[in-house]
This record gives structure tokens, C-alpha cells and sequence, in this order.
């Protein structure tokens, strides 16, 4: 792969070392209403986008609405989730010295990704960030098609990173070729699938970006 000129990260389960903490968090909001854990096998087997895919496989959304799901998920959440994956400052800031712009493209809610960004001193690495401007977790293509453009670089000329069959989709949708990271909310079987290079640490990225 040659080296991008942009790097478009996903952040949950990429950057952010939180796939096993969501887990949990989902298992908190099931042991509130006194139902039994899902395991990480089922976690995965489940997780889809939009997020409310996933947790109809958990409750009936017309008696728990997913309004009521993402209040809990976001007070759980902040517990659960205290690092980021091994390497990820120093990689970030080796992109950055060697001029490569990066951003941030995610399903997560804006003002959330905002605060975790400086909760871990790396906001100043992107050049945007893109979240959504609700908890629901309901994709990403569109906002990465509106900032594509807005840019001067051929989308063959970026890669974006992710964990998910949906960033995937999500850098097909764009024409933006994709690396996928099996470190996150995905097993690396499902992964896999997609053809695209699919990496088993974070350690592994630096030699596919760097120059």
C-alpha cells in the first residue's frame, strides 16, 4: 500500500481501546433490568449499524426505547472506557511529522468524541472530526461524503482505518481504499470477508502509512 496523503481514522475500537469495554457497558444495561450478560462472541455476533440493530437482539424496542438505552449506555460508558490502544500517540504523531493530514469519521456523538479527544491530549493530531449530532449511532457515509467534498485529494490517494464491516462500507462508499483493524467491535473472521487488508495490532499500521 503507498503511503496516503490522509488518514481517516474510525475512533471506537480503533483509536479507542473500548471494545471490551462496551461489553460491559451493554451488560450493565442489561443487569439494570435484571437480565442475564451477553458474552464477547455474542457481542460480536450482534453489533451492527445503526446501534439499534444490535440491541434488538436484546430487548423490544417498543418497551425500551433506544433513547432510554443510549441515557444508560452514556452514564455507563465513562467507567468502562480508560485507554486507548497501545501506540496510538506515537503513531498519530509520526503522521503528523511527515505531513500527513488525519481525521476523525465516526458514529459517535459529536460532543462525546470531543471530550475524549482532550480527556487523552490527541485533539490536536485531526484536522476535523466528524461525529454525529445524536447518540444513536446511525452510520457514517454521509458526513464522509460531504467532507470528501470539500477536499483537493483524490480519494485513492487516503486510506481509513476501522474495526467494523461498516467502515468498510463506509470507505466503498467514498472510493477511499481501507485498512481494517480486528482489535475492536468485530471478530477478525467477519472482517475478513470484506478482501481489504486486515491487521491484528496497532502496532502493524505504522509500516502500511509510514513512508
Amino acid at each position: 500500500m503507498k503511503t496516503p496523503k490522509t488518514v481517516i481514522w474510525d475512533w471506537n475500537g480503533t483509536l479507542a481501546d473500548d471494545g471490551y469495554a462496551s461489553l460491559l457497558v451493554v451488560n450493565d444495561i442489561l443487569a439494570k433490568r435484571n437480565m442475564p450478560p451477553i458474552t464477547m462472541d455474542q457481542y460480536y455476533q450482534y453489533i451492527d449499524t445503526p446501534i439499534s440493530r444490535f440491541y434488538e437482539h436484546l430487548f423490544d424496542l417498543n418497551k425500551v426505547p433506544m433513547a432510554e438505552i443510549t441515557r444508560d449506555f452514556q452514564a455507563f460508558y465513562p467507567r468502562h472506557f480508560q485507554a486507548l490502544h497501545q501506540g496510538v500517540p506515537e503513531l498519530l504523531d509520526s503522521l503528523r511529522n511527515h505531513g500527513i493530514p488525519q481525521i476523525i469519521l465516526s458514529s459517535g456523538y459529536q460532543a462525546a468524541l470531543e471530550r475524549d479527544l482532550f480527556r487523552f491530549h490527541i485533539a490536536g493530531y485531526f484536522d476535523a472530526v466528524l461525529g454525529a449530532n445524536d447518540t444513536l449511532a446511525s452510520g457514517k457515509v454521509q458526513r464522509g461524503l460531504d467532507w470528501l467534498a470539500t477536499q483537493s485529494i483524490a480519494p485513492e490517494d487516503m486510506v481509513l482505518i476501522g474495526d467494523t464491516l461498516h467502515d468498510f462500507e463506509t470507505a466503498q462508499a467514498m472510493g477511499v481504499p481501507c485498512i481494517l483493524c480486528a482489535i475492536g467491535h468485530q471478530s477478525k473472521a467477519d472482517l475478513l470477508s470484506a478482501g481489504v487488508p486486515v491487521v491484528d495490532a496497532f502496532s502493524q499500521l505504522s509500516p502500511l502509512l509510514l513512508p
